[in-house]
């Protein structure tokens, strides 16, 4: 299991694009059989900081991801617009307790 947490720091003209973009790019990634899981947050008191949670079944499953066409899209985008006020992060995870995640 591969798990990944991003946060990305937006530009406020661009939140409701981001949005767009990111939610595109989620309802196709959900469908992919190698992840287990992809959530989008948005930070209630920083609506220009949003969250990604990730779950991919193994690093395959997360490479075939990143060359989907819908990734690509979000990819080119998000980063062709600079729609980022600052540098975000990103971390990769153990998964302690089996949380719920499809299978």
């Amino acid at each position: 299991m591969v798990i990944f947490q991003f946060h990305h720091y937006l530009k406020p003209e661009f939140i409701e694009a981001y949005k767009a973009a990111i939610l595109e790019d989620a309802r196709e990634s959900v469908k992919e059989d190698g992840i287990l899981s992809f959530e989008v947050f948005q930070d209630k008191s920083d609506l220009t900081h949003f969250s990604l949670l990730e779950i991919y079944r193994d690093t395959q499953a997360r490479e075939f991801h990143l060359q989907q066409p819908y990734f690509l899209k979000f990819k080119e985008t998000v980063i062709g617009q600079e729609m980022f006020a600052r540098k975000g992060t990103g971390d990769e995870f153990d998964l302690l307790f089996p949380g719920k995640v499809k299978k």
